[in-house]
C-alpha cells in the first residue's frame, strides 16, 4: 500500500493480523491481504472486525482492518466504506496513507481499489449487493474526495449499470465546481474525465454533454488527455 504518515509502530493486534503472514513470519500487509484470499481470511476476519469497531485502536490500524475486510469481500468492510463515504470529512483515518507521487491522502483511493478488486470474493462471501452499495457510496463523493486514477477500480463493467446514477450526479457537481474555479486539493478534472469515459458505453448522450461541459471548465491537461 502507499506510504503511511502515522508515527510510531503499529498496534499489537494489527501486527499479529496483518503484519504477520500465515506461516507466522513478519510480512507486508499487502502480501497478507493477498494471501488471505486463498482462504486464510476466515481465520482473521473476526479479529479484524473487532479492530475495525474498536475506538481504542488507532486510525491507521482501523483503516488497515477496513482495507483487508473490504478486499476479502466482507460485509463489515463494505459497510465501513459506505459509512466513511457518507461523511468523508469526519473520518479520522484520512491521511493514514499518502501516495508517493503527489504526497496527498489516498485512503479513499485504496478503498476504491479494494471494493473494485473484491469482485472475486462476493459469491463466496454472499456480499454482492453490499459491494455495489459500497461502490455507489464512493462514487457519490468522487467530486469531493481524491481517488486519482484509482477511481477506475469502481468503473468496472460489473458495477457500472448499478452505479451510473451516482456517477452522473457526482460528475455534474464536479463540473460545476471546476467551472466556478473552486480551489481544490486534488485533480478533480482527471477523476471526472475517467468517469465520463467509462459512462460512454452506458449513456452516450449524457456522456457527450458531460464531456463538453468538462472541457469548457478547463479541467487540466491530464483530464483532456483522457477525454481524447
Amino acid at each position: 500500500m502507499a506510504d503511511s504518515t502515522r508515527s510510531g509502530e503499529p498496534g499489537e493486534r494489527i501486527v499479529r493480523l496483518l503484519f504477520t503472514d500465515f506461516d507466522g513470519d513478519r510480512a507486508d500487509p499487502d502480501d497478507v491481504i493477498s494471501d488471505g484470499l486463498d482462504g486464510g481470511y476466515a481465520d482473521r476476519t473476526e479479529a479484524l472486525t473487532e479492530v475495525l469497531g474498536d475506538r481504542n485502536e488507532g486510525p491507521y490500524e482501523r483503516f488497515l482492518a477496513c482495507l483487508a475486510l473490504t478486499r476479502w469481500g466482507d460485509a463489515a468492510g463494505y459497510a465501513a466504506v459506505a459509512g466513511a463515504a457518507a461523511a468523508p470529512e469526519a473520518v479520522d483515518w484520512r491521511g493514514a496513507s499518502y501516495d508517493r507521487l503527489h504526497a496527498q491522502d489516498d485512503t479513499f483511493g485504496l478503498l476504491a481499489e479494494a471494493v473494485g478488486e473484491s469482485a472475486d470474493m462476493v459469491d463466496e462471501r454472499g456480499t454482492r449487493d453490499e459491494r455495489v452499495r459500497a461502490a455507489q457510496a464512493l462514487l457519490a463523493v468522487a467530486d469531493r474526495v481524491q481517488f486519482d486514477r484509482r477511481v477506475s477500480a469502481l468503473l468496472r463493467a460489473d458495477l457500472m449499470a448499478a452505479c451510473l446514477p451516482a456517477l452522473r450526479d457526482a460528475v455534474d457537481r464536479g463540473v460545476r465546481r471546476l467551472a466556478e474555479r473552486e480551489r481544490l486539493g486534488f485533480d478533480l478534472g482527471l477523476q471526472l474525465a475517467l468517469m465520463i469515459a467509462a459512462a460512454r458505453a452506458y449513456d452516450a448522450p449524457w456522456a457527450a454533454d458531460a464531456e463538453a461541459r468538462l472541457t469548457a471548465a478547463e479541467p487540466g491537461e491530464r483530464a483532456l488527455r483522457e477525454l481524447r
